[in-house]
């Protein structure tokens, strides 16, 4: 009929042939199998690899090899280690811009703080870490930079949420104290410090020791006037330790914080 459009004719459905071949090519439980184990002994190689006994052990976490053997290792992987990545992002707006102080891979800058804020300027002092970083963990927000953040200044002068997860216990006393005070000079009036360290002793390289949360919100409370913390335990990926880990957030400012609602018994 004139004015009208001739119907469309319905997509033909895959033919047998077609269904058959891609299944192949593609899927198939035996296939699935097959490349989960190859992929799940090339990671926990290089897991071994990485943290044998009598090596030298990086100085950062290869988070992709983690989040791959939380899926699909043959042993056990509790979720609760990557906890510090999801507490971190929670309190991100689309407007802020980040500072995440010891980036390491840069996994959790690019999953986990990028897709949540407007930008992330992310440093670490080795440069293995940024080589990694730019190598697998890129995105058009994140800008990586090699940088002491005891010694140099911040890429900005000021950050609407400064991240700083498990490498306080790495810095000594003296130095710690540092950075804390570029961090709450850096933090915007309504600014958020967020982070984790773990509780207790834990490997050689912890240049100070915090045995409880209390321990943390006294260190943080010359520099900041509002300190929340928190602490979790569970057992670390294919060892008997149980990590007993400290979550933080502390601002100058009541408003933010509050609005986040996290409360616990040793916030005030």
């Amino acid at each position: 009929m004139v004015g009208q459009q001739a119907p469309t004719k319905p997509r033909r459905p895959l033919g047998a042939l077609t269904r058959w071949t891609e299944r192949i090519v593609w899927g198939g439980t035996i296939r699935e199998k097959l490349l989960t184990w190859l992929l799940r002994r090339h990671y926990e190689t290089s897991f071994r690899h990485l943290w044998q006994p009598n090596r030298k052990r990086p100085h950062f976490t290869h988070h992709r090899l983690a989040w791959f053997l939380f899926g699909f290792g043959s042993r056990p992987m509790h979720p609760y280690q990557l906890f510090r990545a999801f507490y971190a992002a929670e309190v991100l707006q689309p407007e802020d811009i980040v500072l995440d102080i010891g980036c390491g891979d840069g996994f959790f800058t690019n999953h986990f703080l990028s897709a949540q804020c407007a930008e992330v300027d992310a440093i670490d002092i080795d440069p293995d870490a940024i080589r990694e970083a730019k190598r697998n963990n890129t995105k058009a927000n994140i800008t990586y930079y090699l940088r002491d953040a005891v010694n140099e200044p911040f890429p900005r002068k000021t950050y609407d949420v400064i991240v700083w997860n498990g490498a306080i216990g790495h810095f000594a006393i003296a130095d710690a104290r540092i950075v804390l005070q570029k961090i709450a000079t850096a933090l915007s009036p309504n600014g958020i410090f967020a982070g984790s360290e773990s509780l207790g002793r834990e490997g050689s390289d912890h240049l100070q020791i915090f045995e409880t949360t209390r321990d943390l919100t006294e260190f943080f409370r010359p520099h900041f006037a509002d300190v929340c913390a928190k602490a979790l335990r569970y057992p670390v990926y294919n060892t008997t330790f149980v990590r007993n880990e400290a979550y933080w957030r502390c601002s100058n400012s009541t408003g933010r914080l509050a609005k986040l609602n996290w409360l616990h018994a040793e916030a005030r």
